[in-house]
């Protein structure tokens, strides 16, 4: 008779995060059962004390972990544009990197949008520490372009990211409609180059046709 091979305490602990997304996602907070999640994952229910302190713990890393790897890549992509085409192409890069984690982490990206939506005091510290610094930085990237001569300094910087934002954003949460109705989504680079650019183009050339 052969013993099952323990799954490394790393690993274990990669394994519930992954199920506690989904289950978090589907159930919410309250709904979520610790002991589903670690059945699902194949744990021990304590492991979830061991790794994250508790039902809040876990529900906070899940968090956590995703909004400290959008600051790090905002602050690295958002630095000096010294003209116009690298003003684009950082804002390119971090539209890129803002929409592939979206898609790829699905069921973290609807628990932010919900919890943020109801401003839950669980992650409060969480959002301010991370997610709202992301917006900051993406905002301080305008003024600085803005003392550049790089863009109008009479549009509000704060519109400008948050027009941004709320592209990115809904268009993150609706994706799941596109690909339905009008077979277009988000997880196809191709579609995801198009929007990106679509976006970029409205905002620094508004939609109106040239005048000749």
């Amino acid at each position: 008779m052969f013993c099952k091979k323990p799954v490394p305490s790393e690993k274990t602990k990669d394994l519930i995060l992954e199920e506690a997304k989904k289950q978090f996602c589907e159930k919410g907070f309250e709904g979520a059962s610790v002991r589903d999640i670690c059945d699902a994952a194949g744990a021990n229910v304590s492991a979830i004390k061991y790794h994250f302190g508790g039902k809040e713990g876990l529900y906070r890393e899940c968090f956590r972990n995703y909004g400290e790897g959008r600051l790090t890549a905002a602050k690295k992509i958002l630095t000096t544009a010294n003209s116009v085409e690298e003003l684009k192409l950082r804002i390119q890069l971090f539209s890129e990197d803002f929409l592939k984690e979206g898609t790829d982490n699905p069921h973290t990206t609807r628990m932010i949008c919900r919890e943020i939506d109801f401003e839950n005091p669980l992650i409060q510290d969480i959002f301010e520490s991370t997610f709202l610094k992301v917006y900051t930085t993406f905002a301080d990237f305008f003024i600085e372009a803005q003392s550049k001569g790089l863009i109008r300094k009479d549009i509000d910087h704060h519109l400008i990211t948050s027009v941004f934002f709320h592209s990115m954003t809904s268009a993150l949460r609706g994706d799941h409609i596109g690909e339905k109705y009008y077979n277009r989504t988000l997880k196809d680079p191709k579609y995801t180059d198009q929007f990106i650019n679509n976006l970029i183009t409205i905002m620094f050339n508004g939609i109106k046709i040239q005048e000749q």
